[in-house]
Parts: structure tokens; sequence; C-alpha cells
């Protein structure tokens, strides 16, 4: 009561202080308020000192307040809330800080177990490459172990089935091995928020979490990083976007723009920096994560302007028997490798392969090429070739390096008469048998996948989807591989047992 009433009235008489007057509203200069005859008063008798807090004051401070009303508010609460926040935010940055050094030293960390991976394989393949070229002995017992092999017995079979989108129109998803976490696109199901974005699928008990809108129009792209495990997604669509999107932070943390729509995307799998966008015109654009206003460079010019259908990144490696880096292209009627050599030259090669395309997919490893081809007149049914990617040089100088870049057709798989959609193939290491692959392609006629075994060159298996495939890829959790198959409103999760 006491303090309502000293922020009411003059605290030298108790009386109200007036609007005008003599005894209207004044202050000194340490801002305590008085009545202005009191405040005269007091300091011509009391040595020149605020009556609140004896700071020193003469008659020249005084200041006339034109106010109609005061009232003041307690808001010590507030501040002492104000800054324990501001402690909390300090804390919070804190630990933001050092989540992002564990997380650098997680990544570098996993960038070296890759390093370790593939120096594995390339061990195995030298191990079963040499293993092929020695002595009669050898051979038979190689023969014996390749007998042994194919009585392998072993199947996929369906796992689980995930509801995607009722409306359909689910097209590409990417598998994110960090996160242990499958994206799929798919329309947005609000009317709030209309537009395409990807649906996150747990690995670990498949279940489905976060919905993520990134596009306005139909997402033809997506793509992690090979080797960096950052849960950055790189997604393109018809809406002449390309995005980087964060599956840590759900939300897109960049954005660039395409001049036409962009039917694929890659990341550059030696640099971090790099990504690239195959667009529907038949041109490839290379872009530097660190420029964000536009593409650095027009890659693939020659040739027809077909829509680049998928791109593939291949790394350098001189043990191998394919050498050469560089970026795999593959157009609706052509298929290419642009090789990188030293000084940010790009030299073009065409690949004897021909047909309509549908999709690309290259192992990282071994070099094999799968390439898929729609039918056509000429030929008439669905193909798989797997091929192998080798280099010759063609220079009679020996010191000079003059390198083609082709491949040979290993094995050709056929499948039905009709393909309708887009579909995505892929192969994958044989489960029992790593020196082996398995092929997988869809059968739109028979609404299946099959599988194709490289080593014996047969169909092994026919796995029922209960509609057209789309897209499909494998992954591993646990020692189990897993494959996951695409259809436009569901997702088929078969295991190898």
């Amino acid at each position: 009561m006491n303090q309502v009433m000293l922020l009411q009235c003059c605290p030298i008489c108790f009386e109200s202080w007036t609007t005008s007057g003599l005894h209207r509203l004044s202050s000194l200069k340490c801002g305590h308020l008085f009545g202005q005859s009191c405040i005269e008063k007091w300091l011509k008798g009391q040595g020149g000192k605020c009556p609140h807090c004896n700071a020193k004051a003469k008659r020249q401070d005084i200041r006339v307040l034109y106010a109609k009303s005061i009232k003041a508010i307690d808001t010590s609460e507030r501040d002492r809330a104000m800054k324990e926040l501001q402690k909390e935010r300090e804390v919070k940055r804190k630990v933001e800080m050092d989540y992002a050094q564990l997380r650098l030293q997680y990544q570098l960390t996993v960038e070296e177990n890759n390093k370790f991976k593939l120096e594995i394989e390339k061990l195995k393949a030298q191990i079963r490459n040499s293993g092929s070229s020695t002595s009669s002995s050898s051979s038979s017992l190689n023969t014996k172990s390749s007998s042994f092999s194919s009585q392998i017995i072993g199947q996929f079979s369906l796992d689980k089935t995930i509801k995607i989108y009722d409306g359909g129109n689910c097209r590409v998803m990417a598998y994110c091995p960090s996160l242990a976490t499958l994206v799929v696109s798919q329309p947005s199901s609000s009317s709030l928020f209309p537009g395409f974005g990807v649906k996150k699928i747990s690995t670990l008990d498949f279940k489905t979490s976060q919905y993520l809108t990134i596009h306005s129009k139909a997402i033809r792209d997506l793509a992690f990083h090979p080797s960096v495990d950052d849960g950055m997604l790189l997604s393109c669509g018809l809406d002449k976007k390309v995005k980087m999107t964060s599956l840590l932070s759900n939300a897109v943390v960049q954005t660039y723009d395409t001049p036409v729509p962009a039917w694929s995307c890659v990341w550059h799998a030696e640099d971090r920096n790099y990504f690239y966008a195959g667009l529907q015109n038949g041109l490839v654009l290379e872009y530097d994560i660190r420029n964000t206003e536009e593409a650095v460079q027009e890659i693939n010019v020659e040739g027809s302007r077909s829509p680049v259908a998928s791109l593939c990144f291949v790394r350098k490696d001189m043990a191998a028997n394919f050498r050469a880096g560089g970026l795999l292209i593959g157009k609706l009627d052509q298929v290419s490798f642009n090789e990188w050599l030293p000084s940010n030259i790009k030299r073009l090669h065409y690949l004897p392969l021909s047909g309509n395309l549908t999709s690309l997919h290259v192992d990282p490893c071994t070099h094999h090429l799968l390439a898929s081809y729609r039918p056509t007149a000429k030929h008439p049914t669905i193909r798989h070739q797997l091929c192998e990617l080798i280099t010759s040089n063609i220079s009679v100088d020996p010191t000079v390096i003059d390198n083609v870049c082709s491949c040979n057709v290993i094995h050709t798989f056929h499948g039905g008469r009709t393909q309708t959609v887009l579909s995505k193939s892929t192969f994958i290491p044989h489960p029992a048998d790593p020196s082996r692959l398995l092929v997988c392609g869809s059968e739109e006629t028979t609404n299946s996948v099959h599988i194709w075994d490289s080593g014996s060159g047969q169909l092994s298996q026919r796995l029922l989807i209960s509609g057209a495939a789309v897209d499909m890829c494998s992954f591993i959790i646990n020692n189990i591989t897993y494959l996951a198959i695409l259809t436009d409103k569901q997702l088929k999760i078969f295991k190898w047992t």
C-alpha cells in the first residue's frame, strides 16, 4: 500500500502532484519524481541532494513532466525471467556447438570406414581375378566352389507393406544409412500446403514419421551423398528447382533455379561442394554449394537435346580396371561418360548402348553398369543390360595418355513387352555370394519385379507387388539385406531369408 501511495503522490509532502500549477509533476537527473514546489524547497534547504537516493542535484536539474497520469508496473519478475532465458540460450548455443563438433568427428570416422570398405572390396576383386587365372587344379576348385554357391538356398520374402499415399503419384526414393531412413516422394495430402515432398520411413521399425513439403511440382529424383552421411537430401523437380533439405532439421536449407525442369540429380562423390542436375533439354548443370546464385558450369552441351533421365558419378580409381573418374549421363536416347581430366578438362565418351533408356545404376566398387530400356520397334521387350566399364589407350606414344572409355555388355536380361512408366531398376550383390550380382527390374504386365542371377544368367525369383514398380533400392540392417520396391501408392519391403 505504501509503495502504491508513493507512486501516486509526492514523496516529500505526500500530496498528489498536479499537471499544472506550483505542484506539477517534476523529476531530477536521477529519475525520481516530486512535486515542483516541494523539490525546489528541498534542494534550497537540504544541501542539494535527492531525497530518495542522495544523488547530487541542484535547482537547474528540475525537469517538468507533462503527463496526465503515471502508473508504474513491477517488472522485476519479467526481468529476472529474461535473464534466465538469456542464460538458457547461451547454454543451448554451447550444446549446439558441441553437437556440431561431435557430428564432424562422426563424419570423419564414417569417411575413414568407407575408405576401408572400398579397399576391402578392391582386395576381394583382386583375389577373385587372381583366382580365375590360376592353374587347372585351381580352376577345378573354383568350379566346385561355383557349383556349391549355385546351390545356396535363399530368396526375398515380403516383410512389410507400407501405405504411402492413397492418391498415388509417388515416384522416387532414396536411402540414408547414417539415419537408417528411407525417404519417398509423394504429393501433399493437405490442401492448405499444396505441392510435393517426401515421407520419412525408419528402417529400424519400418514406421513412417514426418512429411516434408519441398517442391511445388512433382519430384523427379532424390540423392544422398555416397560418403558424407550428414542427412542432406538433394532433390529436383518439374518446378525448375533443385533443393537441399536437411533431414536433421526437417527444413530446406538451399534452393537453386534451373532454366527448364530437372529430371535427375547426383552429388560429386569426391568433393562435397559440388552436385549436378540433368535437365529436360539434355544439358547437365554443375552447381557449387558455396555459390547460391546460379550454376557454375554447363556440361554435356554436345549431342541430342533429349531429357537426362539418369546421372551417376564414378570415382577415379587408378588401381581398378576402369581408372577414369567422371559423370555417367543417361539421356532417353543415348548414354555417355564425361571423363574428368587434370586442369578441369572434361572429355565426352559415347557408350555403345542404344534404346529408349529408363534408368542407369553403377556399382562404385566393381564399376559394373546397369542400363534399362523400354520396348521399341527394334527391341520389342524390356531390356536390362549389365555392363562392365572399360578404358583403352589408343595413343601410339606410350608416354601420352589418351584413353577411350567404353563398356562391354556382360548379360542382357529381357522382360515383358509393355512399360508405360519410367521405372528405375537396380542391382545388388548376392546376399549369399557377394561375387555375384542380382539384377532387379520391373515387370509391368504382371505387376511384379523380376530378379536375375548374373552368375547363371537365369531368372531366379518373381516378386508380386500389386502395381507397377517405379523405383527400388536395397539396404542392410543388422546384417540382413532388404529390398524396397515403390509403387505409385505403397512401399513393399522384402527381406532376404
